[in-house]
């Protein structure tokens, strides 16, 4: 009895466990709780895990790149679901807890010619009941979109068609504790049976030695699928263009309004010759090319290659992945068969670390290719490409851009055969002519296109100064081994994306924002590190020559420059030459095709003008000029001369003044300081004898200026009470019969031709025409109340006063001619310029230069990007000189 106790008792439990484990089971497969990624199937071009979907959607959706793509084809549905989704969630906020704060994982893919699908798979929230979301997205569609209940491999869904704007679809289904949603049945059929048999993306090993290494707090992680990515996307003319590049790449991403980062590892294939192998076996090195690329650059691909030999026979690797390898060798063949020295040789003995191919916009608008590459003697390389010729005579060419700079451009022996044997982009350059800079190797297509190289290097006008490039190129490392970088939506190689071999549109539509992108990989070991930046700014920036009106050319300072361009004449062969300084003091000496002639610091701003002067009389120029608590006095060298600077007991407040008394260049050089004293030096550096350092009431600002009438000499001083006239020995030689404050922008002149009638004209803090004659009498014209900022100029027989947002033109008898008035805001204050000879009058607002003629009528080549004054430097093209913050140094010509 015992006995069949037991065994009702065993089988009893047997029967319960069995139970228990097939309850255990059934529960299992229904509610198993899966993370998005599991629903990811393996064959996807794209992935994106994301922490919380509702900051993601609320940080791509206010970023600039973005809504410049969501225009396109590649991304419009994608971006439809996250505007769907964005304004379900604002509408009821169960929606809006279901995607916060959980784990979403998004898919793309590229399988059929008919556009980009994908997949999204979102975590739902413990808290909301699962049966109730596809009720509440049906819900959601009511007014907005028809939506209609259908079966997706046996589970319920929604089908969501939304048909204002562009058309697209949705599907949403759930399993288990995943959101599925997609614009493809076929995907959210195939991620159900993925789940059901636990054969998703992350079976790959590669994938998941990435994903492990993800980091959390960012935006998004994306890993790219390079080798899915291969056999749909392309570049014109260039099916393999990815074929063979990597594995994967996965990336942590950060995103705000106006910037993407992102920065990750490269992953390739362990046994096959993937193009990013060929930098796990280089050091990373610093990069110097960009320095000699043009600021209308907008497209360039640098390498760092150290090792030429660990180059050479990993680049062979991919050659031979890509199956390239008979014609790849025959092109070697052919080079040692031309040269003599086989291609390892020729690199390995002149290539010093870098190699770059760049695309830039001519000055004519044209687009050329050229390539650069840094060698350890530029000269002796050259000399050794000339020797490749042999007894083939080539085209040589002497370019001499200036006095100082001598170029030879030669006809390229060698050519196409660097281009061939670094292939990609570097076969778009085609390189018939070559050059050296410094001992960096520029090849290009033509004579012409070099020598644009060689002005814009001489003219500082290289990409490392604009600002598109330094905001993108500030966010990665100093040293690496690639670096690819391109300007714009239309740039190459976006371009010439084509999917299933047909052209891609990223963007639609015109553009309001120009986005600069830059990607970079660091090599020297298996794992290499790779940064991502892309900027966007404001699409109407104006870089490059070719966007300003009228421009010849622009030159380029190290910071922005400051104060205003001094004219000076190059004693040598009489041609403008124009010194400029930038903001941290640095003078420059340019000449009129806009080369920097020299460069040097100086301890402050310059102090109004800078003057000529001959003080060995040997009819060669010196510049005299006070900066701060010095006056300065520079050859065309840009060395101090004897004696000089000199230091002032006070910092100067006004600018230096020569004077030459009586035409024989025994300069006196005098200047205002702060503790209101006058100084007087001579043309050694040294006090001036029997001078008496004259103190004014208040300090002095404006210049000093002089008149010899009837004899006599007067030195003209204006501080903030009051006139004054001395003598050459600085005692006050006239005293005026009534004081007046003359107006900090006014200008003061010599009326008349030194005899008993002359009169100095300026005028005062409230706008009357003070009239100063020489017996000390003053007389007043009144004309109209002026502020005691206005800006007074006399030129010819007419006044022209700038004050706020009008410009009055009178004649001298106090009669108004004409008036100028701006409608969008008062001009810069100070800043009116009459070129008499020109009929113009010019003024600035907002760092833009605003033209007019003597009627009033507005001028229709300005507004130009710039300040006054400008300077001409060639008269006979009508060639001037302006700054500008934003580009440099302008020239430009006024038709």
């Amino acid at each position: 009895m015992k006995r069949i106790i037991a065994t009702i008792v065993f089988l009893t439990l047997a029967i319960a466990g069995l139970v228990f484990l097939f309850y255990h089971w059934v529960n299992k497969q229904d509610y198993r709780q899966f993370n998005p990624i599991d629903a990811i199937p393996l064959n996807a071009s794209l992935i994106l895990n994301i922490d919380d979907f509702e900051l993601f959607t609320n940080s791509v959706k206010s970023n600039s790149w973005w809504k410049t793509l969501e225009r396109g084809d590649v991304v419009k549905s994608f971006a439809g679901m996250l505007n769907y989704l964005d304004s379900a969630a604002k509408s009821d906020n169960t929606v809006r807890t279901a995607l916060k704060g959980t784990n979403t994982a998004v898919a793309f893919y590229n399988h059929h010619p008919r556009g980009s699908e994908f997949l999204l798979a979102h975590k739902v929230p413990k808290e909301i009941n699962q049966s109730d979301i596809l009720e509440l997205i049906k819900l959601q569609s009511l007014g907005y979109a028809k939506a209609e209940e259908i079966q997706i491999a046996g589970n319920s869904a929604i089908y969501v068609e939304v048909p204002e704007g562009n058309y697209f679809s949705l599907t949403f289904t759930v399993f288990s504790n995943l959101l599925l949603v997609s614009n493809s049945q076929e995907l959210l059929v195939e991620s159900v049976k993925k789940l059901k048999e636990d054969a998703a993306v992350e079976s790959d090993e590669q994938f998941q030695s990435l994903y492990q290494t993800a980091a959390t707090g960012v935006a998004a992680n994306v890993f790219v699928n390079i080798n899915e990515l291969s056999k749909t996307l392309s570049v014109e003319n260039n099916s393999l263009a990815l074929k063979g590049v990597a594995s994967w790449v996965g990336l942590d991403v950060q995103v705000s309004p106006t910037m993407v980062i992102a920065n990750g590892l490269i992953v390739s294939s362990a046994t096959n010759g993937d193009y990013y192998k060929i930098f796990t076996r280089q050091n990373p090195v610093p990069f110097s090319l960009h320095g000699y690329m043009p600021a209308s650059t907008s497209f360039f691909t640098w390498y760092g290659l150290p090792s030429i030999p660990n180059f050479m026979a990993d680049y062979s690797d991919y050659i031979d992945n890509l199956g390239l390898t008979e014609p790849y060798n025959r092109n070697l063949s052919g080079f040692l068969a031309h040269t003599g020295v086989s291609i390892d040789e020729f690199l390995g003995k002149n290539l010093d670390n870098e190699v770059a191919v760049l695309s830039a916009k001519l000055q004519n608008d044209s687009t050329d290719w050229f390539i650069l590459a840094n060698t350890k003697s530029g000269s002796a390389t050259l000399q050794q490409l000339e020797s490749f010729a042999g007894t083939k005579t080539i085209v040589k060419h002497e370019f001499k851009p200036d006095k100082q700079n001598s170029f030879l451009i030669i006809e390229n022996p060698i050519k196409w055969f660097i281009p061939t044997l670094l292939g990609n982009s570097f076969l778009k350059v085609n390189d018939g002519f070559v050059t050296v800079i410094d001992n960096v190797l520029v090849f290009g297509s033509s004579i012409s296109s070099l020598e644009f190289i060689i002005n814009e290097y001489l003219r500082n006008n290289t990409l490392t100064r604009t600002e598109s490039y330094r905001s993108v190129q500030q966010r990665i490392s100093t040293s690496s081994n690639l670096i690819l970088y391109s300007k714009g939506m239309d740039s190459y190689p976006l371009s010439e994306l084509r999917l299933h071999g047909k052209p891609t549109q990223l963007y639609k539509g015109k553009t309001l924002s120009s986005h600069s992108f830059i990607w970079q990989v660091v090599g020297g070991s298996q794992k290499l590190f790779a940064m991502l930046a892309i900027k966007s700014s404001q699409a109407d920036l104006t870089e490059t020559p070719s966007s300003l009106k009228n421009v010849k050319w622009v030159c380029k300072l190290s910071t922005e420059p400051i104060g205003k361009p001094h004219l000076l004449v190059n004693h040598l062969n009489g041609q403008p030459e124009v010194l400029v300084q930038d903001s941290e003091n640095s003078i420059y000496l340019i000449s009129n095709d806009g080369h920097i002639l020299w460069k040097r610091k100086i301890g402050a701003p310059i102090l109004g003008s800078v003057n000529q002067v001959d003080i060995y009389r040997n009819k060669k120029l010196q510049m005299a000029f006070a900066a701060g608590n010095r006056i300065y006095l520079v050859d065309r060298n840009g060395n101090d001369v004897e004696g000089f600077p000199v230091t002032l007991p006070a910092r100067a407040t006004s600018p230096l003044s020569a004077f030459d008394y009586d035409s024989n260049r025994n300069y006196r050089f005098i200047v205002a300081c702060s503790d209101k004293k006058i100084y007087c030096y001579d043309t050694n550096g040294k006090p001036v004898n029997g001078w008496l350092s004259f103190k004014t009431e208040t300090v002095v600002s404006s210049r000093i200026g002089y008149v010899s009438n009837q004899g006599k000499d007067y030195i003209l001083i204006f501080d903030q009470n009051r006139p004054y006239l001395l003598n050459r020995r600085g005692e006050e030689r006239l005293k005026p019969q009534s004081f007046f404050a003359k107006a900090k922008n006014s200008e003061f002149y010599l009326v008349g031709n030194s005899g008993k009638g002359s009169y100095l004209l300026t005028t005062d803090t409230l706008g009357i025409i003070k009239k100063l004659f020489f017996d000390g009498r003053v007389e007043s014209q009144v004309l109209e109340p002026y502020s005691p900022n206005h800006t007074f100029i006399m030129a010819g027989k007419n006044y022209f006063i700038l004050d706020r947002n009008r410009i009055s033109i009178y004649s001298t008898e106090g009669k108004l001619k004409n008036a100028i008035l701006s409608s969008s805001g008062d001009f810069d204050t100070g800043n009116l310029q009459v070129m008499a000879s020109n009929n113009l009058v010019l003024t600035n607002r907002d760092e833009s230069i605003f033209g007019y003629d003597f009627s009033g009528k507005p001028l229709s080549f300005f507004p130009i990007s710039g300040s006054i004054p400008i300077v001409e430097v060639n008269s006979g093209n009508k060639l001037f000189v302006t700054l500008s913050k934003q580009n440099g140094v302008i020239c430009f010509a006024i038709k």
